[in-house]
């Protein structure tokens, strides 16, 4: 009875329980709901990521070259857009922006699937914005924000070296924190320094109902600004190159067809682009650099109709040829052999010293390791007559330098290493990426028997017994064949060359300031040495000097009007083989085609300045590219006052 009377109180206790339990459980699910409802509509909360003003560029001087401007757009706030308003949304914004339906309809959704903002309307007007600002309810998740808007102050100026920006593209988008609505330095420094350039993103924090409503603001975060990069490049100095290669390209393509002509696949002789380099020689320093044609980078900030995307797409514009176009150097790469001759003691057979004489008649029979003969004629057909090693640089003797490298290859293996004149290149840093501060450099060829080896088993051009012989080295000494450098390596060559063998690694940011004001260095690095006599730098400065100065120099006639100062000067013309003439059906003979190359040297007896000239197609080194560099050098010795325009001087090589 008693244990009946207990299991019965114990029942009724458990049915109290559960019935305050139910009780309660009721009271939630259906008494509170709409208490609860409330608010948990009123308790969202959205993040939304506001864009960082990107750093400044700014030349050596200070002068601004990139900054920003403020900008009012309209943009799509993803986790902002009523689902039962969609459609009229897209109805109405594509009334108001004169966008298809179809087009905002994409946007929304991106928008909404991401969570983010995407803008739909940029630059809007005064009248556009107090139309949306009287119409919030017909544009739910539309909003009026002020956004930085890139700005490239001096348009053309230097852009090869600033670079673009852009959205990110698929690769982009892997690379951790990279967000669709982001963007990026595509091109030159704007790329190489983008991280420090584009500062860090704001936020601001929202409390939205359950349509996506904003309800109230609840605090920003406002972005860090990026930081100012000073760049090594001079912009008055960038202006002269910029006008100079302008006019040394009009020039040639004069001289190619009176009236000047326009390239194009039925006249491929006409001239196709100039490129300069202007390097300090004392520690590698990007004095200015560019290519021409040019851009206006701000036609990635403003946009750009396909007709006019195409058009500078199909002239190459928005490469850097500076860095990326590769070149066979011609002549100029003469005093790699120069500077090997004096310091390996390697002169012509009949030559024992530098100073020797040598007879130049301008034809020279090489015979190949079948017996074949071969002959090579000079640029200057009837051969510079009696010349020693001096005057066969003044003169760019091509039968003097195929006489040091047959020296060379007959001597190879006992004398001398076979590769002896790759290596000298290579010391002075071609066949390699300079490590110039900018994306996309090209590392150029110093081809040897490894390289003539592998390309002739897989690319069988050439039917011969070896792919490796004499006439191969005779083409690599006077920068034919398969050499080719940029116009920075070859500046940069040149500078190591004749400021005591020092190889600088070029830079064209000279420090980085953040945004609170800390300064972050980008200090002048030396690669490497190459132990050069004293000797030898005097002499090469001197001929150097003697090819703009002396009467026989082959840049004389354009140096001939360039005032005070022409004294200081040195340099190196060349003439770079890109078609070879051939007979026609008719009988005619077309012209080779040649590219012009120069490189100046300033002041000589001290050097500073290095100027790398190359004009693609534009004919001889001496009538078309040196010209171009005496205009520059006329502003870095003589000032604004002494620049004269480009001028016809004499054929040259």
């Amino acid at each position: 009875m008693t244990f009946g009377w207990r299991l019965g109180a114990l029942a009724v206790s458990f049915t109290l329980l559960f019935s305050v339990l139910a009780l309660r459980m009721w009271s939630i699910q259906v008494t509170s709901t709409t208490e609860y409802d409330e608010a948990a509509q009123s308790n969202l909360v959205k993040f939304v990521d506001t864009p960082a003003p990107r750093g400044q560029i700014r030349d050596v001087n200070g002068v601004l070259l990139a900054d920003n401007r403020n900008a009012r757009v309209a943009v799509i706030e993803g986790a902002l857009v009523s689902r039962e308003n969609e459609d009229q949304l897209v109805r109405n914004l594509s009334a108001f922006s004169g966008r298809p339906a179809s087009e905002i309809e994409e946007l929304v959704d991106e928008a909404r699937r991401r969570g983010d903002r995407i803008e739909v309307v940029a630059e809007l007007t005064d009248d556009q914005v107090v139309f949306l600002s009287e119409h919030p309810e017909d544009f739910i998740g539309v909003r009026i924000v002020e956004t930085p808007v890139r700005v490239y102050v001096l348009e053309e100026l230097a852009a090869d070296v600033i670079g673009y920006i852009g959205r990110p593209n698929a690769d982009d988008l892997e690379k951790p924190g990279v967000k669709p609505t982001d963007v990026l330095g595509k091109a030159g420094v704007e790329r190489q320094y983008d991280g420090v350039i584009r500062g860090d993103s704001g936020r601001i924090k929202y409390q939205i109902n359950a349509r996506g409503e904003i309800l109230a603001e609840l605090g920003e975060q406002l972005p860090s600004p990026g930081a100012t990069v000073f760049l090594t490049i001079d912009s008055e100095v960038q202006e002269v190159l910029e006008t100079s290669l302008g006019q040394g390209l009009q020039l040639a393509r004069e001289l190619h067809q009176p009236g000047g002509c326009v390239p194009s696949d039925e006249d491929p002789g006409c001239p196709i682009r100039a490129v300069g380099v202007v390097l300090d020689a004392t520690d590698g320093s990007v004095v200015a650099m560019s290519s021409v044609p040019a851009f206006d980078p701000n036609i990635f900030v403003e946009g750009v109709s396909n007709e006019e995307w195409e058009r500078l797409n199909a002239q190459a514009v928005f490469n850097n040829f500076a860095i990326q176009g590769v070149y066979a150097p011609a002549s100029t790469f003469k005093t790699v052999a120069y500077i090997a001759a004096l310091e390996e003691a390697i002169f012509p057979q009949e030559a024992q010293t530098d100073a020797d004489p040598y007879v130049c008649d301008g034809l020279l029979e090489f015979r190949f390791n079948d017996g074949s003969p071969q002959l090579y004629r000079d640029w200057l057909e009837a051969g510079h007559g009696d010349i020693d090693l001096h005057e066969g640089l003044r003169q760019s003797c091509d039968l003097y330098f195929w006489e040091i490298a047959l020296k060379v290859w007959n001597g190879r293996n006992t004398d001398f290493d076979q590769d002896l004149l790759q290596q000298w290149a290579r010391k002075f840093g071609f066949d390699k990426a300079s490590g110039v501060d900018l994306p996309f450099e090209r590392s150029g060829l110093i081809p040897d028997e490894e390289w003539f080896t592998t390309a002739q088993r897989e690319t069988p051009l050439l039917v011969r017994d070896s792919p490796w012989a004499g006439g191969d080295v005779m083409n690599i000494v006077i920068g034919q064949g398969s050499v080719l450098a940029t116009p920075l390596q070859i500046a940069n060559a040149y500078a190591s060359m004749v400021n005591g063998g020092t190889v600088w690694q070029p830079r064209v940011v000279d420090h980085v300031e953040t945004a609170e004001g800390t300064v972050l260095p980008n200090n002048p690095l030396a690669v490497t040495q190459v132990e050069l006599a004293d000797r030898t730098v005097q002499l090469l400065r001197r001929d150097l000097q003697q090819v703009v100065n002396g009467d026989n120099g082959t840049a004389r006639s354009a140096f001939a009007d360039f005032g005070e100062n022409v004294a200081q000067v040195g340099g190196k013309t060349g003439t770079g083989e890109v078609i070879k003439g051939s007979d026609t059906e008719d009988g005619a003979v077309t012209q080779d085609v040649d590219n012009a190359l120069f490189v100046g040297v300033a002041p000589i007896n001290n050097p500073k300045y290095v100027v790398a000239i190359v004009i693609e197609r534009g004919g001889s080194g001496g009538r078309v590219a040196a010209p171009t560099a005496a205009r520059v050098l006329q502003f870095l010795l003589n000032g604004p006052e002494g620049v004269t325009d480009v001028f016809e001087g004499e054929e040259a090589d």
